[in-house]
């Protein structure tokens, strides 16, 4: 509590896993952490997850393993970046689990900062699974010709999927291709990862449910899912939303939305929102006759999509600028293209 922060119910769990005496070996864990650069944010919050660091050998066992996360290529500001995101790192085996993980990582990725991420990203695949299952489910994609580059990806992003074991994610990768997928695409590795993140049928049957409720069929769904495979992965409450929005405020058709799935992965107060009232404004306006395909305006960066449908009309500038800078209240354009009328 006096030294990291911690709630008194905080303490009081994290005791329970440490059985020390004095201080001094905590205290050079500590300052064995502080030396490399790590904050006291930094080391609390390696102890909240992990309080067994705390009864670590700093030098015997600590040490070798920052040692060699710096040895191999990874800087010391990315160091401080993994082991915090990642602290499991320092209780794992150096010689039996970190260094052959490193190594087979290195065999795929060849990149040392590619490695670093996905040491930060996620430990679970780096970790906890099994060592024999990575070699043939690359070799398993590689056999089907999917590119090195879609590969990397995967192992970057997505490592729990690659560690999964062989039989269930050969199921995967059949399951993929039965939907239309083809190896050499980039929607393939992308297929992979979201049908292996729907561990239960039940969740697909949900997905096609929650898109049925806004008219979707399931052969439309389907389609969406071919176009951009992270649509079966958002959630309810996202999709909801999203629909709520383009149909209830906008009074647009939802199959505009099955055009352009990616709406379903982007920002909705940050880009969604502000981009199509920006667009509805245009509309009712009389500045543009119909809407453009959500991709024309969702997909540009945002200088581009300023320059195209925020300043491009100097009357009306101020007030499509105050609409896409969320300076003003978004309205109801239903209403607002009723009053018109």
């Amino acid at each position: 509590m006096s030294s990291h922060g911690f709630s008194p119910d905080r303490a009081k769990v994290s005791s329970k896993f440490l059985k020390f005496r004095t201080t001094e070996k905590p205290d050079a864990v500590v300052d064995l952490l502080r030396s490399h650069g790590f904050s006291g944010t930094q080391i609390a919050r390696c102890i909240k997850y992990y309080p067994v660091l705390l009864e670590l050998h700093p030098e015997r066992v600590l040490r070798p393993k920052l040692d060699f996360l710096l040895s191999v290529g990874i800087s010391r500001p990315e160091l401080i970046k993994v082991v915090s995101s990642n602290p499991y790192l320092l209780i794992m085996s150096l010689e039996k689990c970190l260094i052959p993980r490193y190594n087979l990582l290195k065999d795929v990725l060849v990149d040392d900062r590619t490695i670093a991420s996905v040491l930060k990203r996620n430990y679970g695949g780096f970790v906890s699974s099994k060592d024999s299952n990575l070699v043939p489910n690359i070799a398993l994609l590689r056999k089907l010709g999917v590119g090195e580059n879609r590969i990397t990806y995967l192992v970057s992003h997505s490592p729990t999927v690659l560690f999964r074991p062989h039989s269930n994610f050969a199921e995967i990768v059949e399951l993929a291709m039965h939907f239309g997928f083809h190896p050499s695409t980039f929607n393939f590795v992308a297929a992979i990862r979201a049908i292996s993140s729907m561990t239960k049928k039940s969740s697909w049957e949900k997905r096609l449910e929650v898109y049925g409720r806004w008219g979707w069929s399931k052969d439309l769904t389907l389609l969406t899912f071919k176009r951009y495979p992270q649509c079966m992965c958002v959630s309810e409450e996202k999709i909801m939303q999203t629909m709520d929005f383009l149909l209830n405020k906008l009074g647009w058709e939802s199959k505009a939305a099955a055009k352009c799935p990616v709406i379903f992965g982007l920002s909705f107060e940050k880009r969604v929102v502000p981009r199509c009232s920006v667009v509805q404004l245009l509309r009712l306006r009389g500045l543009i006759e119909d809407i453009p395909s959500l991709s024309v305006f969702l997909s540009p960066v945002e200088y581009r999509f300023k320059d195209k449908f925020a300043v491009k009309y100097p009357d009306y500038g101020a007030e499509l600028l105050d609409v896409y800078e969320r300076r003003v209240n978004v309205v109801d354009f239903r209403t607002m293209a009723a009053e018109r009328c």
